[in-house]
């Protein structure tokens, strides 16, 4: 009987989904010219059917009349079904652990309560990672998701007083949307007359560290035109209910009370299924940041993504690491000698270098906003122009694989047949 080889991907968002469509459009078909003594089977495991387009979020929270929820909710079944399902099989589930010396997975299928634990040759974890604010962003089913969208919506609606605690870009575009939102656009030259209190809290001493000082102070400039106060250096300890209000307890003894309190301060990885000697001190995926492997868990397992201690939380991370790691998963699965399972490919790996000049655009409401690509400043209109205007929604293509469209070609000092 041929040996079956699961390569097995946990997460369907933007890193789980490009992993999966590059295996099918390329790496497979070269497994099965060169690696006839098994068969391979790719298993995708996710939570929910569908994944949440998490860059358009803070839109969608301050208003669906702005840029409906439905639309960032997109069912990732209708790409995979392009694909013979004697090659893939999608699981509708949730990892539990991962037992990295018997090289399995264990997990619960969605309306299940049954642990099952399946086998991998190869594992690729993207399972990204959380917001403090569910609206942001989906760990689970979409419907937590879009309940939070609808409550943080009414809320919007009626609060007097909103209070976000966060300096990168969803705190910043969320605040942005919000203040067009309730106090309205203001002029070439004059300020809105505020209708609602908006201050937005950071313990930095700048709003996005990712850009230069002179665009933090632009963002500044633009929301403090839209009726948002900017408080730095401020840190939040707790909050507590005061009523129907919340009262948010900051770092120097002070209190503000609000309607609304939105924490969009940081990400946290969703590990809670990984060992502990896997994970780094904030729970991260301990990741070779060249090669996109977990050396710790032995061979042929990656990590991509938010997940990984490689990265910084944003999508340029996938992006641009993606050559690197398909590259190094081919050379692997490729190499692969059931004589001495745990060797190491002959050759030269593909090296992941992180650029290190900024890449981040930041809407400030549906007028303009601040951002730089490559360390190059955009003009305001143009970050309307790429990404303003709909959250950059009508340019994805995760779902049906057409990002990975182009193989990546190796070098000849990368081949190993």
């Amino acid at each position: 009987m041929t040996e079956q080889r699961n390569i097995i991907i946990l997460g369907a968002s933007a890193a789980g989904l490009q992993s999966t469509h590059y295996l099918m459009k390329h790496i497979l078909t070269s497994l099965k010219q060169h690696k006839k003594e098994a068969k391979y089977h790719v298993y995708l495991i996710n939570p929910a059917t569908s994944w949440w387009f998490r860059p358009a979020s803070p839109r969608a929270a301050v208003s669906t009349t702005r840029l409906s929820a439905e639309k960032l909710v997109l069912d990732v079944r209708p790409g995979l079904a392009q694909y013979s399902k004697d090659d893939i099989t999608f699981i509708e589930g949730t990892a539990t652990s991962l037992d990295d010396a018997a090289r399995e997975v264990t997990f619960v299928r969605a309306g299940s309560g049954k642990e099952e634990a399946l086998p991998y040759h190869a594992l690729i974890v993207a399972t990204g990672s959380s917001t403090y604010h569910n609206a942001f962003s989906m760990s689970g089913d979409a419907q937590t998701t879009l309940d939070s969208i609808k409550l943080t919506n009414e809320k919007v609606r009626s609060a007097k007083d909103i209070v976000i605690v966060g300096g990168g870009p969803t705190a910043v575009e969320f605040a942005g949307e919000v203040a067009e939102f309730r106090n309205g656009k203001p002029g070439w030259f004059s300020s809105v007359s505020k209708k609602t209190n908006i201050t937005l809290i950071t313990s930095a001493s700048q709003l996005l560290p990712v850009l230069s000082p002179s665009l933090a102070k632009a963002a500044e400039t633009k929301l403090a035109a839209m009726g948002v106060e900017v408080r730095y250096n401020t840190r939040v300890v707790n909050t507590s209910a005061s009523g129907e209000r919340t009262k948010i307890h900051l770092a120097k003894g002070e209190s503000l009370e609000a309607d609304l309190y939105i924490p969009a301060h940081g990400v946290s990885p969703n590990t809670s299924f990984v060992p502990s000697h896997l994970l780094d001190e904030k729970k991260y995926l301990r990741t070779n940041a060249k090669t996109l492997r977990v050396d710790a868990a032995g061979p042929r397992v990656y990590a991509l993504g938010d997940v990984g201690s490689y990265s910084r939380n944003c999508f340029p991370d996938i992006l641009f690491a993606l050559p690197a790691f398909v590259t190094n998963l081919k050379r692997d699965l490729l190499a692969y000698n059931a004589a001495q399972p745990d060797a190491k490919p002959k050759g030269k790996d593909r090296e992941y270098v992180r650029d290190e000049r900024a890449v981040q655009l930041v809407p400030l409401g549906t007028t303009g906003g601040v951002g730089a690509i490559m360390g190059w400043k955009v003009p305001s209109f143009a970050v309307w122009l790429i990404k303003g205007r709909d959250y950059m929604l009508g340019m994805e293509n995760n779902s049906s694989g057409e990002a990975v469209k182009k193989e990546v070609v190796w070098t000849k000092e990368e081949a190993v047949v």
